[in-house]
């Protein structure tokens, strides 16, 4: 009898670390997340809710979701930025693994090719609290163009299981009217026996992956320009969906 209820105060104790190891945007609204302010579900969509919103997109050793972890969004209002707007996130913080290497990223063509617009080395979420939810602002930047793009928060963590977390929100930004955005691809480590493996930072003598970071590679992305008549157009559809 003690035997069992030893067995299960470990398989409990492992669930409770599995629910506490995860991190999501809250704020703008991750796809199909469960959070009541983002965008809800059709009238047959309600299994496609993600209840597990928070849970790395794969480890080292196996790639458990694409990136983007779903194809799109619920139909609903997408969040507008502005060009060089700070937007104060809120991240759901199930525990910060004292922290790790955050990037955010742009993509206008619904992930295929993605720009690294902002990096939070070493110590990103190293000040958030286990079971919160934590600030974490970016900057959109100042020449990105006008159009429907997704932004991408990703995460290295420095302990616990080498894993990478993901998470995409469908946005609008307003910017300039076409135009091209240069910067670097952003780095998956950690995801899949194929890509760049980043020890934990206490067992790598403080190692973060610094040399990976350092090699990602340059990317541009050309946006183009919208007719005046195709941007009329959109602000009709943008406000008829606002309704």
């Amino acid at each position: 009898m003690k035997s069992i209820f030893a067995s299960a105060a470990v398989l409990f104790s492992a669930l409770a670390v599995m629910t506490e190891a995860h991190v999501s945007f809250r704020f703008p609204c991750p796809r199909r997340g469960s959070y009541w302010e983002c965008p809800q579900p059709g009238p047959n969509e309600w299994n496609l809710i993600d209840y597990d919103i928070r849970s790395p997109m794969g480890t080292w050793g196996s790639i458990v979701s694409p990136i983007c972890k779903w194809p799109s969004s619920f139909a609903g209002t997408r969040p507008t930025f502005q060009a060089g707007q700070t937007v104060q996130a809120q991240m759901d913080v199930g525990a910060y693994h004292l922290g790790g290497s955050c990037q955010w990223a742009l993509s206008y063509d619904n992930g295929t090719n993605w720009v690294v617009f902002q990096d939070f080395f070493q110590n990103c979420l190293a000040n958030a609290t286990q079971g919160s939810t934590f600030t974490l602002p970016f900057t959109i930047p100042a020449n990105a163009p006008s159009g429907n793009a997704i932004v991408n928060w990703i995460w290295n963590n420095n302990e616990g299981n080498r894993e990478l977390y993901s998470s995409c929100s469908d946005v609008v930004i307003q910017g300039t009217n076409g135009g091209s955005l240069s910067g670097v691809k952003p780095l998956f480590a950690n995801y899949g026996p194929n890509s760049p493996f980043i020890q934990e930072k206490a067992l790598a003598n403080g190692d973060w992956g610094k040399a990976f970071f350092d090699a990602r590679p340059s990317i541009t992305v050309n946006v183009p320009k919208v007719s005046k008549r195709d941007l009329m157009r959109r602000l009709v559809n943008r406000i008829t969906n606002s309704d």
